[in-house]
């Protein structure tokens, strides 16, 4: 991400309603820096850390009055010349921002999010327990290894052997079909922000999949990786308390940026859908697009910590 295009985009949450669009358009002459590949799996020897992020704070540190953030403050820190699709709500159903909701687009890797919950519905079906994936698999590796690899690590490999064995018997438009989720597609690859957030909706309540499952599926969501902190992830900077449980999505051909999660903190929960690629005969770059879902994550993060 260009430092400059960063400290433009941050510069916008400090002044009311000053609307990104006036951002200047990428430096002639710069490059882009090619963007941290989405997903890295950091092992750990002993437990598996989480997504919470709670620094003890400094009791001398007299925090400075800051003047409160709108809804209108938060949409325009994503900028223009960018086709942006997303949704923010909250678990009661409450809809705090929406665009493009039922437009098509391309998701990235937000598609393996319906994808595991699609496999885990065939093997819940099937009568596995999670026990049983621990063993039983395709393409010579367990179900269980194989879904982690597509959720956590973002492996493209794993993400195609769970998709080909999902397709057996017209099993995954099935049972896509019967969540709802009928805009959501793989061949190509295209979604809406209607179908994700129902996703998570799904998967937050634990009506989708068993309870084993549900929490399973959660858990690798919830699971550390070495980007968390880029896209939406740079809510928790603002919200420390928060645990944020995500599947991110990137592409460089086409470009785009995208993040989808279920933000908790405390008793209240926040379902969160981003996606932005550049509009036609728009000049942004991957790092544009990024930069500003990371100030309006940021964002997000005061406005709720503010009691809103």
């Amino acid at each position: 991400m260009r430092k400059e295009t960063f400290i433009l985009c941050l510069t916008c949450l400090l002044l009311p309603l000053s609307g990104c669009q006036a951002k200047a358009e990428p430096t002639p002459g710069i490059s882009p820096t090619t963007p941290v590949p989405e997903e890295t799996y950091i092992p750990t020897a002993t437990a598996t850390p989480t997504k919470y992020n709670t620094p003890t704070p400094d009791p001398t540190v007299i925090a400075p009055t800051q003047p409160a953030l709108s809804l209108t403050d938060l949409e325009d820190t994503l900028i223009d010349g960018v086709d942006w699709y997303f949704q923010v709500e909250s678990s009661d159903g409450t809809i705090l921002l929406s665009r493009n909701y039922e437009e098509s687009f391309h998701p990235a890797s937000m598609i393996k999010v319906p994808t595991a919950m699609v496999v885990l519905k065939i093997l819940e079906n099937e009568g596995k327990t999670l026990a049983d994936i621990q063993s039983y698999g395709v393409s010579g590796r367990n179900f269980s290894d194989l879904l982690e690899a597509m959720i956590v690590r973002s492996e493209e490999s794993a993400t195609d052997a769970l998709e080909f064995y999902a397709r057996g018997d017209n099993r995954l438009r099935k049972i896509l079909n019967q969540w709802g989720l009928t805009d959501t597609t793989y061949d190509p690859r295209r979604s809406t922000v209607k179908d994700l957030m129902a996703s998570l909706r799904l998967l937050d309540s634990g009506e989708a999949l068993s309870a084993e499952y549900h929490s399973f599926l959660l858990g690798l969501m919830g699971q550390y990786s070495e980007n968390d902190t880029t896209l939406l992830g740079t809510i928790l900077e603002s919200s420390p308390n928060c645990q944020f449980l995500n599947k991110r999505g990137t592409l460089l051909n086409p470009t785009i940026a995208s993040d989808m999660g279920i933000l908790r903190c405390g008793e209240q929960s926040w379902y969160l859908v981003v996606a932005g690629t550049p509009a036609a005969g728009s000049t942004r770059t991957f790092e544009d697009i990024q930069a500003c879902i990371e100030s309006f994550a940021l964002a997000f993060g005061k406005y709720i910590q503010r009691g809103h």
